[in-house]
């Protein structure tokens, strides 16, 4: 699969430290959120730095906001990939989720609880970067929607089991 191999060149390549050869430790976290009536299906991937994916989830929100569902999949995803290591970059769709997560841009007033809650579990980890997802990164989490059978309402913990680190 094409985007399979562009996601590891991609991941693995920036996955080494420059000049030394070294694995960096990067974890890579796709989240996005797709808007339905009624709501937004979001899917969740944890990826190492070689591309393959180490977890994956999708599920529910009945979120009316596309935005709003991208901050509480992020949300849930950072509080999974604690377990897979220390530094993390978020790739996130909308891409306007990714400008106010990582302070590019203001968040709105009803998006300050979910943006607070995300800073918050930042420093859990020692570097996390938040980046626009391009377009191999949501496809992959339509993948994951579609293979998770996203269209099962959950208005819990987002379908996420909570791991010991």
């Amino acid at each position: 699969m094409e985007g399979t191999a562009d996601r590891r060149d991609r991941w693995s390549g920036e996955a080494t430290r420059a000049g030394s050869g070294r694995r960096s430790g990067w974890v890579w976290l796709v989240a996005a959120a797709f808007p339905q009536p009624g709501g937004c299906y979001y899917g969740v991937a944890v990826v190492g730095s070689a591309g393959a994916v180490l977890r994956k989830w999708g599920g529910w929100f009945p979120e009316p906001e596309t935005d709003t569902a991208a901050m509480r999949a992020v949300l849930v995803g950072l509080w999974a990939a604690r377990s897979f290591g220390r530094r993390v970059r978020v790739c996130v769709h909308p891409p306007e989720v990714a400008a106010v997560l990582s302070r590019q841009s203001p968040a709105q007033d009803h998006h300050v609880r979910w943006f607070v809650q995300v800073r918050a579990l930042t420093h859990a980890y020692r570097q996390v970067e938040f980046l626009p997802a391009g377009s191999a990164e949501v496809e992959l989490v339509r993948q994951v929607c579609a293979e998770q059978g996203a269209a099962t309402a959950d208005t819990s913990s987002g379908g996420l089991e909570l791991v010991s680190r």
